[in-house]
Order: C-alpha cells, then structure tokens, then sequence
C-alpha cells in the first residue's frame, strides 16, 4: 500500500529547531520537498531539551524526512564540538534521534 499516509512522533534537539527552520522557514521548507514529508515541529518545547515533531507522509518519505533531520543536527553537533566532520556522543547517543511515540498536545507550527 504505497498509497498510505502515516504520522510519526519524532523529536529533535530543542537548540537546533532553528537550525532545522532555517532563515525564513527555507530549510524545512527544503526538507519537506525533498523528502515528500510534511514536517511539523511544536511551538514550545515541554521544558525538555528535546522539540517534538510530527512528520506526515508515506513511510519511505517519513524515513528519508529522519535521515534528512538527523544529518542537520549532527551538522549542528559538529559545529557545536568545532569539528568538520567528527561528531562527539552526547548525552549517550550521539546525533542519531530515535522516534519516540509520544503523543504531546500542545500547538503545532506548519510550514
């Protein structure tokens, strides 16, 4: 059924939601033709240092649209560290954000 949509939870680092947004919405607006995604992230965080997100699509345009988000942020992270292309593990996990089926309320930006 390639016809399928689906929604997933996914989160990503509070500090790098701009980066993901980029000057004047340009990056996710990006990454959602690229991937064939609809990305939404939060408003607000919940006070976490993880932003979630909701991404809206087919499955494999749901999976590109993760690997997209998550090489922006180790983009971010090897800024962060000073490195070009090494990437230091934080927080025990490094830059690969795993999806987490969290169902937040809160308001939604669409881009």
């Amino acid at each position: 059924m390639s016809g399928s949509v689906y929604n997933e939870d996914y989160k990503i680092p509070d500090r790098f939601v701009g980066l993901v947004i980029g000057r004047g919405g340009e990056q996710i607006k990006r990454l959602q033709l690229e991937s064939g995604c609809k990305i939404r992230i939060a408003s607000e965080s919940d006070g976490s240092i993880d932003r979630s997100c909701t991404l809206t699509g087919s499955q494999e345009s749901i999976d590109e649209a993760k690997r997209m988000l998550d090489d922006v942020v180790r983009r971010g992270l090897s800024r962060e560290n000073g490195q070009g292309g090494q990437q230091q593990q934080q927080r025990g996990g490094g830059g690969d954000y795993q999806q987490r089926n969290n169902n937040f309320g809160g308001g939604q930006r669409r881009y």
